[in-house]
Order: structure tokens, then sequence, then C-alpha cells
């Protein structure tokens, strides 16, 4: 369960870090798994869904990844920032 104030949203959130940043939406990526994250999902410029999500948030996700408990969100991030999966993203020789 997650309780917050009235208007209080991880895209309110989110949206209000950005523009302080100068961080455009459309260079957000996000994640989300449950119907609370549908408002950052559709906010963001790229959404992600884990294979695991609720379908109101798959039916607006831009790409589905793995499952929560296949890391599907750092599968996720290593092909689009070409890692192999170590922390410092060094490619092993």
């Amino acid at each position: 369960m997650e309780i917050s104030a009235a208007g209080v949203t991880k895209a309110a959130g989110l949206a209000w870090l950005c523009e302080r940043e100068g961080i455009d939406a459309a260079d957000v990526l996000a994640f989300g798994d449950m119907p609370n994250d549908v408002p950052l999902l559709t906010w963001a410029g790229r959404s992600v869904a884990v294979g695991n999500a609720h379908l109101a948030v798959r039916a607006v996700a831009d790409d589905v990844t793995l499952s929560n408990d296949e890391d599907g969100v750092a599968a996720y991030l290593e092909k689009v920032f070409d890692l192999d999966g170590r922390l410092d993203g060094r490619r092993q020789l």
C-alpha cells in the first residue's frame, strides 16, 4: 500500500525535478509495474513495463522488459547503455 498527499505522484515529483534540472520529459526513461506508475509512464519520453506488470501498465508502456524477479530493469539498462553487467560498465577483455 502506498499513501501520499493529494496531487503527489511519481510523475509530479519527477516532472518537478526535471524542470529544476533542465531535463526534458522526452529525455526521461521510466520503469513501472503497478497502476500507480501509469501517470509517470505516460509523462516520460520512454516508458518500460517489467514483465510481471499490471495490464494497465503494459497498455501504456512503450516497451516491456523481463520481470522484477529476472532483474528486468537492470537487463534493459544494460542493453540501452551497452553494458556487460559490470557495475562500472567497463568491458572485460
